[in-house]
């Protein structure tokens, strides 16, 4: 049977697609609204050995679990590593050629995405959960620049609290000025409610995941990073250990001309901030313990090895993430013969 190559350009209202033969022939072209059943039909409706491409977007992670039964092959690829393919209008039917093009010859960078609902499902819990975090974040450094704005500098989070707010906008002497604050008060009193509803939320649909009850034993992890990881990471093949730590943006990386380097070495900037985070947070959280522990005793090594706080620190963050890997992987409870064995 034919190989047939499909590249789809997605807008949020319309899709632009285009079909090539394994010659690189365009067999057919065409703009659609984007729907459920625009989508399905288009791609069920064509012969051969179907395998469809399309950049990454907010839409992309559905895209992927909606067509991947209607094709033989569904992937997404990488836009920052396509400048072929210039983005100024979306559904544009240029560019569904040249994503067809991309597919055939096989230049591109898949970004990855689940076909498993449920953990597709989970990682929107968990994205929902750091949202919250966020938002309560922001309404928390916007009080403090809005009363900073009124002469009134309070430092530390005692402004948070039900008595050190009333001392705060005692400060304030303009009323209307007053009123407001408390309103900024009452808004960060509501995310946080909101957010303590997503963490709940999240811990409640972790349980469905085994993996997760063994990656919050680990030191510092607890569940909360253990449900982040375990939502980013979603198959623990993907990676080896050194493509963990890139994609994770704990990878040191430096530019090469011929021998000659053209800087300093320093972190890979692509990749994923969420898994740094994790590690930097169970790093801290591994730190604080009273009780010795595997991780603690790994920086106490490192440390003596490299006489560099922020090396040591680094190589742990890279250790945290490692176990991890490894016990989502090969299953098995966390002990620290995993971190120093």
């Amino acid at each position: 049977m034919s190989e047939v190559y499909v590249g789809i350009d997605v807008g949020s209202t319309m899709c632009a697609a285009a079909v090539r033969n394994e010659g690189g022939k365009i067999l057919k072209g065409c703009k659609f609204s984007t729907t459920e059943n625009n989508l399905v039909e288009f791609v069920s409706g064509l012969e051969g050995d179907v395998s469809v491409l399309f950049e990454e977007g907010e839409m992309a992670g559905w895209m992927c679990r909606l067509l991947l039964p209607h094709a033989d092959s569904v992937e997404v690829c990488d836009p920052k590593r396509n400048a072929w393919v210039y983005k100024e209008n979306k559904a544009d039917p240029v560019d569904a050629m040249k994503l067809s093009e991309i597919l055939r010859l096989g230049g591109y960078k898949v970004v990855y995405h689940t076909d498993d609902e449920e953990m597709a499902t989970f990682k929107i819990v968990v994205q929902h959960h750091q949202q919250m975090v966020k938002n309560t974040t922001r309404i928390k450094n916007q009080i403090k620049s809005r009363l900073r704005q009124q002469g009134v500098i309070i430092t530390g989070g005692v402004v948070y609290t039900e008595d050190g707010r009333h001392e705060a906008i005692s400060r304030v002497y303009n009323t209307p000025v007053q009123r407001i604050r408390l309103q900024d008060f009452r808004l960060l009193d509501d995310a946080e409610r909101q957010r303590d509803k997503a963490e709940r939320l999240m811990v409640r649909e972790s349980g469905a995941f085994p993996a997760i009850a063994r990656l919050k034993k680990i030191p510092g992890v607890a569940i909360i990073g253990a449900s982040r990881f375990f939502a980013y990471v979603q198959d623990s093949s993907r990676f080896n250990l050194s493509e963990l730590n890139k994609y994770s943006r704990l990878a040191v990386v430096g530019s090469e001309s011929g021998d000659k380097p053209l800087g300093p070495e320093h972190l890979n900037r692509d990749g994923n901030g969420t898994l740094k985070d994790i590690s930097r947070k169970a790093y801290n959280g591994a730190m604080r313990t009273k009780e010795p522990n595997g991780i603690k005793e790994f920086h106490r090594r490192s440390l003596q090895r490299t006489g560099d706080r922020t090396n040591a620190r680094l190589n742990t963050q890279r250790k945290i993430l490692a176990v991890m890997l490894a016990v989502m992987r090969e299953g098995g409870k966390y002990s620290d013969d995993r971190v120093n064995g």
